[in-house]
């Protein structure tokens, strides 16, 4: 999930914004933004992307909770 933009780093471009597939950034005031971090999909690209490293990806999510509680081992259906 994306962590952070240093501002003070960024230089503008938009770069990161643009290789954002879950659109988690945008631009405000000439600077990248992070917009919507729980929508990152932890896919590196905005990171990858930045010619200043100024974005940060931590690898891992918080565990999101189950959809069907388990019963036995077994999912149990509503």
């Amino acid at each position: 999930m994306i962590c952070s933009i240093d501002r003070d780093v960024c230089m503008g471009c938009g770069i990161c914004a643009e290789f954002c597939p879950g659109d988690v950034i945008l631009m405000e005031d000439g600077k990248a933004k992070i917009a919507f971090r729980k929508d990152c999909w932890t896919c590196f690209s905005c990171e990858l992307s930045c010619p200043v490293k100024a974005v940060d990806v931590h690898p891992f999510r918080k565990p999101k909770p189950m959809a069907w509680p388990m019963v036995k081992g077994k999912k149990k259906l509503a």
